[in-house]
């Protein structure tokens, strides 16, 4: 058996254990748990529409009147996590078993996928197939439409995500018999253009609706998602053989697309979308490391984001957010 088919093995087998212990309560529940998803079907028949209906089904599935959503949810987020951890390392050559399993398991402990496994667990759908549309950056862009598309069915998230890979294609397909240093002017010009455009949208169509911009209710994380998403628009600039994969591209754009939120007041929309890309985004920036330096920097930083997860109080008394209306109130969008 090579390291391929044991990674695969390990992947499958830490998903199962890690929604058996989610699943039965040992990290907690968060309040959209109690109130949207282990009560069943029904409770969230008014808030179904043909976008959402398929995220409904599968996180408030029960089986033989035992409720089995938050597990499946939970395993398949997992699943997506350790596959598009594990590409991105074999695609920078850069991976070893055991480094994979150390990454792996400090990844699936943070903030992105701890809260979206019994909280958010719509948006953790979504974010399943977004990471799964990512993981096959290699391969052709029916996959990357493919599990866009079936993100769409599950969140608002997806439906987001599925616009920004559509674009992305679109605007690949355009600029791709340029040189790179002219595909990076283009796309940059092509992503300011696409944040005017989107902004101008929510201009008439939300805000002249006498739409009340969101509030932040505790942990503002505006700054430095907009941070991180400046700075990789600028290395890509300069750096311009970072957009020559479709991973780092969806990421560049999704840059430009996530800023009308921000500007519109949209925080908790800008900070979900914010969460879902932070992996994405740690792994992106390692395109520019040097490959013998890629898997300490990859420990490095999903270990500084352990903490911060473990700072911010996710883990207090083994109920990470049961309690807390600020993450009750997001997980409602």
């Amino acid at each position: 058996m090579n390291n391929y088919s044991i990674s695969s093995f390990i992947i499958l087998l830490i998903s199962f254990l890690f929604a058996l212990l989610v699943g039965l309560g040992l990290y907690g529940y968060g309040m959209d748990y109690y109130g949207a998803y282990s009560k069943g079907f029904q409770w969230n028949i008014t808030r179904v529409n043909i976008l959402n209906y398929l995220g409904f089904r599968v996180t408030t599935l029960t089986v033989l009147g035992a409720y089995v959503g938050v597990y499946l949810t939970t395993f398949i987020l997992t699943l997506s996590t350790g596959f598009l951890i594990r590409s991105h390392m074999r695609f920078k050559e850069s991976y070893s078993l055991l480094s994979f399993l150390l990454i792996f398991l400090i990844a699936i402990h943070t903030w992105p996928i701890i809260m979206s496994t019994s909280n958010a667990m719509r948006q953790g759908l979504a974010m399943s197939f977004i990471f799964l549309a990512l993981t096959n950056f290699q391969k052709n862009y029916y996959w990357i439409l493919l599990y866009s598309l079936v993100a769409a069915f599950m969140h608002k998230t997806g439906t987001f995500f599925f616009m920004i890979a559509i674009f992305t294609i679109i605007s690949n397909k355009l600029f791709t018999h340029f040189f790179h240093d002219k595909q990076a002017i283009y796309h940059f010009f092509n992503g300011i253009f696409v944040c005017i455009v989107i902004y101008y949208i929510f201009d008439i169509f939300i805000l002249y609706e006498d739409h009340q911009p969101t509030r932040i209710i505790s942990g503002d994380y505006r700054g430095a998602f907009a941070f991180i998403g400046f700075i990789y628009v600028a290395l890509a600039f300069f750096l311009r053989g970072m957009l020559t994969n479709s991973f780092n591209l969806i990421i560049y754009y999704y840059s430009f697309f996530s800023l009308p939120f921000l500007m519109h007041g949209l925080n908790w929309q800008y900070e979900r979308f914010g969460m879902i890309m932070i992996i994405p985004y740690i792994l992106s920036y390692g395109s520019i490391i040097h490959r013998i330096s890629y898997k300490f920097y990859l420990t490095l930083a999903f270990l500084s984001l352990l903490i911060l997860t473990v700072y911010a109080g996710m883990y207090s008394n083994g109920l990470y957010y049961k309690d807390d209306p600020f993450l009750y109130g997001i997980a409602h969008f």
